[in-house]
This record gives C-alpha cells, sequence and structure tokens, in this order.
C-alpha cells in the first residue's frame, strides 16, 4: 500500500490527530491557565466540529458552538474566570466523545 498524503492530512486535520490536538491543548490551556492553549484547541476543533455539522440535527449543535465555546473559554480565562472556562468547555468534550465513539465504531466494522 503506497504512502497517500491526502489520507494523512484528512486525519491530520478532521480525523483522530485533530481530536486529540483539540483535547490536549484545552486540556494545557485550562490546567496551566494560558487562553492562547485554548485558541489553539479552537482552530484544532474546526475540523472535526464542521464533521459533525453534516451528521445529524442533534449532533449540529455541538459541531457549530464547538470552536465558539473553545473561544469564549479563552475570553474568560484572559478575563480571570476560570471557573466559567472550565464549564465552556464542557460540550466540546462531549463532542470529543462522541466523535471517538463514531471513529471507534467505524474502526470495529
Amino acid at each position: 500500500m503506497p504512502f497517500d498524503l491526502h489520507a494523512v492530512t484528512v486525519q491530520l486535520t478532521m480525523g483522530l490527530g485533530a481530536v486529540v490536538a483539540m483535547v490536549v491543548a484545552s486540556v494545557l490551556g485550562l490546567v496551566r491557565r494560558r487562553p492562547g492553549w485554548l485558541f489553539v484547541a479552537a482552530i484544532c476543533a474546526l475540523g472535526p466540529c464542521y464533521y459533525l455539522l453534516g451528521l445529524s440535527a442533534v449532533l449540529a449543535t455541538p459541531g457549530a458552538l464547538g470552536p465558539l465555546l473553545l473561544v469564549g473559554a479563552g475570553v474568560a480565562m484572559q478575563r480571570g474566570r476560570p471557573d466559567l472556562a472550565t464549564v465552556a468547555v464542557g460540550p466540546v468534550y462531549l463532542a470529543a466523545f462522541v466523535l471517538l465513539l463514531i471513529y471507534g465504531m467505524a474502526a470495529a466494522y
């Protein structure tokens, strides 16, 4: 099987790599109280959340709000409200969990 650059690029921008990068960056932002990491997580969340928009109407809401909630968490962290930032990131972790379940079911099939 030859190396397919397109498949690697899709996996890193919209696949499992982007989901893991989003979760790691957001956890670093919350634990270290650095809003920059939350903004990086918002950029990493663009691809996976865009993928959620096309699945169903129920998953479209976390898909549309994922990057916005991460940016809002970064702004809350800048203003000294880490508690509000933690609450704002909760639905993003739920969306990441749903994506990981989807990838797991696809891999098992």
